[in-house]
């Protein structure tokens, strides 16, 4: 499955629930690639295993880097998230249009989230070739980390599932 090529890569996240939390939801929906770039909080703690629930294999397998370049060595694709306006000329796609993009058959990828306190900054977002910005109320547009990592990895799953069963409909038709 392609799913098994994707990374989540979690830029300084902060919060072990956080990461707890996207750990359980990769298991949720078959991810199983995490990455943590320089993290402020131990994911290994009480808290993040507890958030996790069974996704702790995805904790004990996380990789742990000092730089985002580091977390990306190996990726051919790569998507960043924002919900900030910027000064920079990007498009910021739906994840249901973007996230297909990232799986390309043999093709590793990543799914680049920033920091709960600030989200990437413009040079981290230099890393990705396109860029989602997640559909909310203008009145309090901030997704929890662990929630928009949630709604981009059930989106995957979903595309991945519907591709699967368009593939199974083609083979009983032939």
């Amino acid at each position: 499955m392609t799913l098994e090529r994707v990374r989540i890569i979690l830029v300084e996240p902060a919060g072990p629930l956080n990461v707890g939390s996207v750990a359980r939801v990769m298991k949720n929906m078959g991810l199983h690639q995490l990455w943590l770039v320089n993290p402020k909080c131990d994911r290994f703690s009480k808290e993040a295993r507890l958030m996790a629930v069974h996704g702790g294999d995805i904790l004990e397998s996380a990789q742990e880097v000092a730089t985002l370049p580091e977390a990306l060595v190996g990726c051919h694709r790569a998507i960043a998230t924002t919900a900030r306006r910027r000064d920079l000329p990007i498009k910021l796609e739906p994840p249901r249009v973007a996230l297909p993009w990232l799986l390309e058959e043999g093709v590793t990828s990543a799914l680049i989230f920033g920091p709960e306190d600030r989200g990437l900054n413009n040079i981290e977002l230099n890393y990705a070739q396109r860029f989602i910005g997640i559909p909310s109320s203008p009145e309090y547009p901030a997704l929890n980390l662990a929630q928009a990592v949630a709604i981009c990895c059930y989106e995957l799953y979903q595309f991945t599932i519907s591709r699967e069963e368009s593939r199974g409909e083609m083979l009983e038709i032939t």
